[in-house]
């Protein structure tokens, strides 16, 4: 894998030297806790597959103690992951609420112009009543002298008039009056 100047060459042009290298620590179980030296475009295009160990394999107690550890590692991962999953859902939960929020809000909205208008008309209807009450008024008015006038004409004319033409008018009148 490596070479005796410390130099790895891949295929690809890409070279790594021990300068250039990350020193990193093995977290699987069977390496547990091993450091080596790797690529410091690991897990990166182009991949270059430059590893060395720097020290000693793990110890059989290490080798078990990995083990648990690894399911610890493991465990916090799922617990993780069901964080995630309940910011997911929270995240969507609060979207929604949003949402709703948002259409509720648009309801008040046109609640509010509709109670605007009705207000107007209300205020409308109000004034066309006052405006009819004030017709009302002054057609009693003008009812009222009028049959005043009709009144005094009646007497101005039986005054002035000789009786026989009232009588005759009274003749005239239709008999069902």
């Amino acid at each position: 894998m490596s070479s005796s100047s410390g130099t790895y060459s891949g295929s690809n042009g890409h070279i790594c030297t021990y300068e250039t290298c990350v020193l990193r620590t093995s977290l699987t179980v069977d390496n547990f806790r091993r450091r080596f030296l790797g690529c410091s475009r690991y897990k990166v295009s182009p991949k270059c597959p430059f590893f060395k160990w720097i020290d000693n394999p793990t110890c059989v107690h290490g080798n078990e103690a990995a083990h648990f550890v690894q399911q610890k590692l493991d465990l916090l991962r799922s617990e993780l992951q069901l964080a995630h999953e309940r910011e997911r859902a929270a995240t969507q939960a609060t979207a929604k609420a949003t949402q709703m929020a948002e259409i509720a809000q648009d309801r008040a909205a046109k609640a509010t112009e509709r109670e605007r208008k009705f207000r107007v008309s209300s205020v409308q209807a109000m004034e066309m009543a006052v405006r009819a009450l004030e017709q009302e008024r002054m057609y009693r008015i003008a009812l009222m002298l009028s049959w005043f006038f009709f009144f005094f004409l009646a007497m101005l004319f039986s005054c002035f008039c000789p009786s026989e033409n009232i009588g005759m008018m009274k003749l005239s009148l239709p008999s069902g009056l």
